[in-house]
């Protein structure tokens, strides 16, 4: 099933607007993924997805399909949707039996029950997120033992569900400073930028009111209806396929020597997934593999690796060519285990005057590369940090330090002017209703205020929505490419079509 505008761009849509999910399944709406799977929803359907079939109940539901009356043929047929994926062995059994009324029921039970390695554990999870989201004390019985599962996510999301029906808050646990701390560990010695984003705990968002906002935007005749559609099914596509997939903190680093023709960009996911299943989706897909040193690394294209190292983290690099990607570095780095960072002196002490605890940070020490870019030609060392304020918004600082206060003055100037003309360009081109993505943008530009004090500048800015903290690494890295290369904007491409699974 291709994945083009539907799902990447109403995503983006969704974030920009503060919608927020640390989880893949966080963006898989309850009600259209059943609606998908031609199941009812109740605490007593719900309550049976989460239970274990034997293989004798379903031999008997199979010889119910084919039964003499009209009502035993149906209830064979729901329960057997009701049990979901385990049914499906038997299930293609029955789509070749002599019956035909059997062979029929069977083929259209398939159909909704179809998915990838890990449909039965993602159809498990959303029975426990829906039975939450009920609200119904009777299905406290079924929850509580789950508590104690073993399964990837299932205790985290029975105790959320848990909280949801008592009314009673549940926050998901954090990455810990020492693990960011070892992800960091992970970062090569050139890199002249780093950054780190800490996911706060994911909430899952009320989509079918979110998606009436940007319904106006959407391309052709595709009303709610089709694009919560398109969302489920592109979602629901790739968490069958390698499972739910949970970002804790995202560490980024940039070369310093970064351009066309030179230097990378890896960035430390931290969280939780099954690396083994993302491995077997990617060889599965035909991506390039590549063993350096004990990692695995898979390419989709030259100059990109994809790096399922462990359960807790996944890399990904990128250079202008394969030859930049620092894999062995990479390797090295994963054997030590993160012990000791490999950056140098004089990034390590910028990142330690930060402030440890802060949402979004990024550092970076000048090189000659970045100083080609005439705004960051007075500055020896940039931080920046975003932290949380009131009503949703992420307030950002950053400070430049330089020795030359006249150049810093200049510099400042020209980021004014800068930021000015950037906002009226958008501005021009955000008229109509297709390009409302551009609102966080254009009301982030228009809170941007730079000053001068000496040696030093100082800009602040305030970021709507905690998706928006992403923006500001990525403005950091842009600055630094675009002044220094002329880097032509980048280009929002659809996503590559993901095959339907086996």
């Amino acid at each position: 099933m291709a994945m083009g505008f539907g799902m990447m761009e109403m995503l983006m849509l969704l974030l920009s607007g503060g919608g927020w999910g640390n989880d893949l399944l966080d963006y898989l709406p309850t009600s259209a993924y059943w609606r998908a799977k031609g199941v009812e929803v109740s605490v007593e359907r719900m309550t049976a997805e989460l239970a274990v079939a034997e293989p004798a109940d379903l031999a008997q539901l199979i010889r119910d399909l084919g039964a003499d009356r009209h009502a035993t043929r149906e209830a064979a047929s729901a329960k057997l949707r009701a049990l979901g994926p385990v049914a499906i062995p038997a299930l293609k059994k029955a789509a070749e039996s002599d019956d035909p009324e059997v062979r029929t029921r069977a083929k259209e039970l398939l159909e909704g029950l179809s998915g990838g390695a890990q449909a039965n554990a993602i159809r498990r999870l959303m029975a426990i997120r829906t039975l939450g989201e009920l609200k119904k004390p009777e299905a406290l019985a079924a929850l509580r033992p789950l508590l104690e599962a073993k399964e990837p996510f299932v205790a985290d999301y029975a105790a959320r569900a848990i909280a949801t029906i008592e009314g009673r808050a549940h926050e998901r646990a954090a990455a810990s400073r020492e693990m960011l701390w070892r992800d960091l560990c992970l970062l090569p010695a050139n890199c002249g930028i780093v950054a780190q984003l800490r996911m706060p705990g994911g909430q899952t968002t009320p989509f079918e009111e979110a998606l009436k906002a940007i319904v106006p935007v959407l391309p052709g005749d595709q009303d709610l209806g089709k694009a919560v559609g398109e969302l489920t099914k592109g979602i629901s596509a790739v968490a069958e396929r390698v499972g739910n997939l949970r970002f804790e903190g995202i560490t980024l680093g940039v070369a310093d020597n970064v351009g066309n023709n030179a230097g990378f960009i890896v960035a430390v996911a931290r969280g939780r997934y099954d690396a083994a299943a993302v491995k077997a989706a990617f060889t599965q897909l035909k991506l390039n593999a590549t063993r350096v040193e004990g990692m695995d690394a898979f390419s989709p294209e030259r100059d990109v690796r994809f790096i399922p190292c462990s359960d807790d983290r996944f890399i990904f690099a990128a250079g202008p060519s394969h030859e930049h990607v620092p894999l062995k570095e990479l390797a090295a780095a994963l054997q030590a285990n993160g012990d000791k960072p490999a950056l140098p002196a004089k990034m390590l002490d910028l990142i330690k005057g930060i402030e440890p605890d802060a949402p979004v940070w990024a550092a970076a020490v000048m090189s000659d590369a970045y100083r080609q870019a005439s705004f960051l030609a007075p500055y020896d060392t940039i931080t920046a940090v975003g932290k949380n304020a009131e009503g949703g918004v992420m307030a950002l600082t950053v400070v430049a330090a330089g020795k030359d206060p006249e150049a810093v003055k200049a510099s400042v100037a020209e980021v004014q002017k800068g930021v000015k003309q950037g906002l009226d360009q958008i501005q021009q081109h955000a008229a109509g209703p297709e390009m409302a993505f551009t609102k966080p943008i254009i009301e982030l530009m228009q809170s941007i205020r730079v000053q001068a004090e000496g040696a030093k500048a100082t800009l602040t800015a305030k970021l709507k929505g905690q998706g928006a903290a992403f923006l500001m690494p990525m403005m950091m890295l842009w600055g630094v490419r675009s002044g220094a290369h002329r880097v032509p904007p980048p280009q929002i491409e659809p996503m590559p079509a993901v095959p339907e699974p086996q």
